[in-house]
């Protein structure tokens, strides 16, 4: 009985294992294809990824890059520094909203004095960032559907799906790994 039990489990097992290498093997592969285009234009992986997010959202705290990159502090700042010595990305200083005081709870001298908020790093696209961005974005496309043209509009639709909700977070799916690797 426990054998069966164990049967469907260790069969999907085989079939995310499958699955995974799959995905990774054809994501290093169409990385590799698409890394040379971009060495034409004497841009990284990353610094694309960076303009790409800058170009799409305009300007943005260091903070939202970083969690939009999926990339530590340090990582980030790297990328960011190679793109500006370029002159592709400018790093600048910005004020978030003050934080909401009633008066009562101010001193009188600085009641009647303009208030800013915290102080953040942002990064924006240059100008001449932004022409490269234009420029490479269309001939980079080119490339991608030159490599997906075996794969037609509903597939792709799926695989879009498909990839999204792999990296939906489920609050309890780590907690069932963790427990499942004591288990093990």
């Amino acid at each position: 009985m426990e054998s069966l039990r164990r049967q469907p489990s260790e069969k999907k097992r085989r079939r995310a294992w499958a699955a995974y290498l799959e995905l990774t093997e054809t994501a290093h592969w169409i990385e590799g294809k698409m890394r040379a285009p971009l060495e034409l234009f004497g841009i990284s992986r990353e610094e694309f990824r960076l303009m790409v997010m800058l170009h799409r959202h305009g300007r943005l705290r260091l903070s939202e890059a970083e969690n939009k990159l999926g990339r530590g502090r340090q990582s980030v700042s790297e990328t960011i520094q190679r793109a500006e010595e370029f002159g592709r990305v400018l790093r600048g200083i910005a004020y978030l909203p003050a934080a909401e005081v009633r008066v009562s709870r101010m001193p009188k001298e600085r009641r009647e004095k303009p208030r800013l908020g915290r102080r953040v790093g942002t990064i924006e696209l240059t100008p001449e960032g932004k022409r490269l961005i234009e420029n490479v974005l269309p001939k980079h496309a080119m490339v991608l559907q030159t490599l997906m043209r075996r794969v037609d509009g509903r597939e792709m639709e799926t695989l879009m799906r498909t990839c999204r909700k792999i990296r939906q977070e489920d609050a309890f799916a780590e907690v069932r790994f963790a427990s499942a690797l004591v288990r093990a």
